[in-house]
């Protein structure tokens, strides 16, 4: 009979997963907690090599089972086999982030930091009003936005937009409105206070200093006014009228735009030839990468 050692053994302190954590950050945290080094975790012999996958040795370090190890962390669904866990993989516009600094302890009963694939339209906790998207290189950068409401009604009205159109349409307006939007902050668009009050959350307080412009603070402050353009030219009504030959129904098209985003001054010169033909030029690579029979709904 062949020898099988017991090379891994449960852990005296388990933690559950976070729901869509990465393996290595599971890994980290359950090494963290049991005061383990990760290496001696992964490897606990020099000279004896264990046949267990990664999944069955989480499955003995943890004491959860396979189906909830597998559903909770998306890189461990292949191992498990199960056709309940395959579409639990990480969609491909999701990437990975810190999860909720205040999610995770009420979730996994821990208060280590836990990483997680997350969709990249995801950037607020609605549950806690943290915001966890973007330049968020540490949980400790989790802005509370409790002061700014536009920004947490953004985040839900992304995922209506969502719901309504489609991660298709979607996902095509934000890679299409990105040019735009850039060109729209450098013309007399300006934000509103929210960068203001975001900055003193960071507690920030010398005014000489010039604050960091990938700083969570300002992607955060500017996250409305992005979303607000993906509204409109998710829109197909408003897109074929934006493409439309009727001069009249251009105008009105043209209006609306400048009614979702009031200028400081009215652009003059080639500003506003730029403006015209850069709308033009975005509801038309909408059109391109919207499939015709969802552009046609």
């Amino acid at each position: 009979m062949e020898f099988h050692p017991a090379l891994i053994r449960p852990l005296p302190i388990t933690l559950p997963p976070f729901p869509g954590e990465c393996e290595s950050s599971y890994w980290n945290r359950l090494a963290l907690a049991n005061h383990v080094p990760l290496a001696r975790l992964r490897s606990p012999s020099r000279w004896l090599n264990s046949r267990l996958t990664s999944l069955d040795a989480l499955c003995i370090l943890s004491g959860q089972s396979r189906q909830n190890l597998a559903r909770a962390i998306p890189d461990l669904h292949a191992e498990d086999g199960s056709p309940t866990t395959k579409a639990h993989a990480p969609a491909p516009d999701y990437m990975l982030r810190w999860a909720c600094r205040r999610c995770v302890p009420a979730r996994t009963g821990s208060k280590l930091p836990a990483q997680v694939w997350a969709s990249v339209h995801d950037n607020v906790c609605l549950r806690h009003n943290l915001w966890i998207g973007k330049n968020v290189f540490a949980p400790e950068q989790q802005l509370d936005l409790s002061r700014t409401p536009d920004v947490i009604r953004a985040q839900r009205h992304c995922w209506r937009l969502r719901r309504r159109y489609g991660p298709t349409v979607i996902g095509a307006c934000y890679d299409a409105t990105g040019k735009l939007w850039n060109g729209l902050a450098h013309r007399h668009y300006q934000l509103t206070r929210r960068a203001e009050l975001l900055h003193d959350l960071l507690r920030v307080k010398a005014p000489t200093v010039e604050p960091d412009k990938t700083a969570p603070w300002l992607i955060a402050a500017g996250y409305p006014e992005p979303i607000t353009l993906i509204s409109l030219f998710a829109s197909g009504h408003w897109r074929r009228a934006i493409l439309s030959d009727d001069l009249l129904v251009v105008t009105q098209a043209i209006a609306e735009f400048h009614h979702r985003f009031p200028m400081q001054a009215a652009l003059r010169g080639t500003s506003r030839t730029w403006l015209s033909t850069s709308i033009e030029a975005t509801a038309r690579q909408v059109e391109d990468l919207v499939p015709p029979a969802i552009s046609a709904g």
